[in-house]
């Protein structure tokens, strides 16, 4: 014992001198002499962990821990030390022995945070750093992760808060800033955003990230003109031109250069892998270089699968539940439905709904442009309802003052959402709000539909090669097949929503709108009951009036209308193949088939004129 106390206090003299490689022979030393000395196992632990051997370090922790199980402080060790080896499931189990010792830890729910977000487990993750702030709220180091976590999530608004408090106790920080500014854009505040980044590049001024993101703003709205500006500022900082590839390649597509653009992308640093391998298949589409596209997009899908391992999961449980929702929706569902409550005094909503990359952006710009109308952009009103009802099997047997309870629950939460929507129609616009047909016409069966209808395999194609926040309905664009599928299942349940309720629907298809835009929208306005008003044919004017747009298709609906996007997909035939079976057979039926020979979809009628797409050899390159 007195030679193992001996080794011990030889290698902590080493040690504050400063000599880690003596401390370590010191402590291996006294290892010989007293092999399993829990003293001497820490020390060389710690020495090893301090000299970079993370694997070893953990081994010799590992030989603390049999020997002392109940040391919170050496299982927080062991996992710093896993994870530092690259065992990130050994690292969350030690550290969670750790938590689970000393509960009342910041450091350690710190530590186990870092573990979880690195594996990809954000939720947990997030829960490990709100509980660091919960126990250290002024420690900014814990706010700071739970906020980068939080906007991971998607959850923008909380991520804003944790961020705003972490910037107040730091102000000069400019990781918190720029991870605020992430967040505000999450949000589509995008002048909140642009000031945390400038505060970002105050902090320090060749920040590349925080010129990276300013730019990226710039690109979302529209305004790529102040790119030049924005580089050379960066540049007059140090800034290296090689760190913003993707910046200059935005400048050089806006210059019509695409070849060159696309040689900056995929020159661009990996700090952003995501962002660069979508730009990377955006610039090769544009090309026509499909397999380099395609190779892109699905490296993208494969990163962002990566950072949600649970992501195929959480599709398929979605696939599931749309299934159901399909299958409930019998002879026998219908034949139970009780009768509806009067009108209200207050116009019901306009939905315009859809599977997603249909055009709906578009359209909802375009009708913006009609002074009676106010068009809500993808807000979950719906949704709220839906969550409060809490199974689609209860509509059948809802009382009439069920339902006006419900019809006004809508509307309060539509108000606090946009208080300007109270004295015009609404145009309550969210794609998948298709699934929420039933609910729709329970509580609303006076308001009237708008379907914005693409050829589907445009549409899948165009779903894989955008980059959405991942949430179970969107984690299915990830994969082609279960793109495909979920567009399958959704198109079979709008299908099956005609068959039971008298739905009053609009079909308009997105090629013929691109085709002629007033001929659609003079349809359109005359199946809503609305005059004719020339304003809704200007989408660049109205899109530079709306400001910055939050949905994927920010950037297509302020240019002039290209065709460009309509009959992508034949460009596409051979890495499409594996979703053909299924998809083809849906285009049959929506009569997008040869000479448009085939039936419309039920109920399309005379409200949409047959636009088929357009070949591949039409499709004309146009800004």
């Amino acid at each position: 014992m007195a030679g193992a106390q001996e080794a011990v206090a030889r290698a902590l003299h080493r040690l504050r001198a400063g000599d880690l490689a003596g401390a370590g022979r010191e402590a291996e030393a006294g290892l010989r002499g007293a092999p399993g000395d829990p003293g001497l196992l820490r020390l060389h632990a710690y020495v090893l962990q301090e000299q970079g051997r993370f694997a070893e370090a953990a081994s010799r922790y590992e030989q603390v821990v049999a020997r002392e199980p109940r040391d919170a402080e050496i299982w927080n060790n062991l996992g710093n030390a896993r994870r530092a080896a690259g065992d990130r499931e050994g690292a969350i189990a030690a550290l969670a022995e750790a938590r689970r010792l000393r509960p009342e830890l910041a450091a350690i729910h710190y530590n186990l945070g870092v573990a979880l977000a690195e594996a990809g487990r954000l939720a947990e993750g997030a829960d490990a750093f709100a509980e660091t702030a919960r126990l250290a709220p002024d420690n900014p180091g814990g706010l700071r992760e739970l906020g980068k976590s939080l906007r991971l999530l998607g959850r923008h608004e909380k991520a804003v808060a944790a961020l705003s408090r972490a910037a107040r106790l730091t102000p000069g920080a400019a990781d918190v800033q720029l991870e605020l500014g992430r967040a505000w854009s999450g949000l589509a505040r995008y002048a909140e955003a642009d000031a945390a980044y400038r505060a970002a590049l105050a902090a320090q001024p060749g920040l590349a990230e925080a010129f990276l993101e300013r730019g990226l703003l710039l690109e979302r709205g529209n305004r790529l003109e102040q790119l030049p500006a924005l580089l050379d500022e960066a540049a007059a900082h140090g800034v290296p031109p090689e760190r913003l590839g993707l910046l200059h390649a935005f400048a050089l597509e806006r210059e019509g250069r695409l070849e060159q653009a696309l040689a900056a992308a995929q020159a661009a640093p990996p700090e952003d892998p995501v962002r660069k391998a979508q730009t990377v298949g955006r610039l090769a589409d544009r090309l026509r270089d499909a397999p380099a596209a395609f190779a892109a997009y699905a490296e993208m899908n494969r990163l962002v699968a990566a950072d949600h391992p649970g992501a195929g999961a959480a599709a398929a449980a979605y696939r599931d539940h749309v299934a159901a929702l399909t299958a409930m929706l019998s002879p026998a569902y219908a034949a139970g439905w009780a009768a509806s409550a009067p009108a209200p005094e207050r116009p019901a909503p306009i939905f315009l709904v859809g599977f997603p990359r249909s055009g709906t952006t578009l359209l909802d710009t375009l009708l913006m442009g009609h002074p009676a109308l106010h068009v809500l952009e993808e807000e979950p009103i719906l949704q709220r309802v839906g969550e409060e009802l809490g199974d689609f099997a209860r509509l059948p047997g809802l009382d009439r003052a069920e339902v006006e309870r419900l019809r006004a629950l809508y509307f309060a939460t539509l108000d606090a959402f946009d208080s300007e929507a109270r004295d015009r129609i609404v145009v309550d616009k969210l794609p998948l709000n298709i699934l929420g047909a039933p609910l729709i016409h329970r509580l609303f069966p006076e308001a009237k539909l708008i379907l914005a209808l693409r050829h589907p395999c445009d549409v899948v194609l165009s779903c894989f090669m955008q980059y959405f926040d991942v949430n179970d309905a969107m984690a299915n664009f990830l994969d082609l097949e279960d793109a495909a599928r979920l567009y399958d299942l959704v198109l079979g349940f709008w299908t099956r929503s005609r068959e039971t309720f008298p739905l009053d629907a609009h079909v308009l298809r997105y090629e013929a709108l691109v085709a002629d835009k007033e001929r659609e929208m003079r349809a359109l306005l005359a199946f809503l009951g609305l005059g004719w008003d020339e304003r809704v044919l200007d989408n660049e004017g109205i899109a530079r009036a709306r400001g910055p747009i939050a949905t994927p298709s920010y950037a297509q609906v302020a240019q002039p209308i290209y065709r460009r996007a309509s009959g992508r997909w034949q460009l596409y035939r051979a890495q499409l193949a594996p979703v053909l079976p299924l998809l083809l057979p849906w285009a049959e039926r929506l009569g997008y088939g040869e000479g448009d020979r085939n039936p419309p979809l039920e109920g399309e009628g005379d409200h949409a004129q047959h636009g088929g797409g357009v070949s591949a050899s039409e499709d004309k390159d146009r800004r």
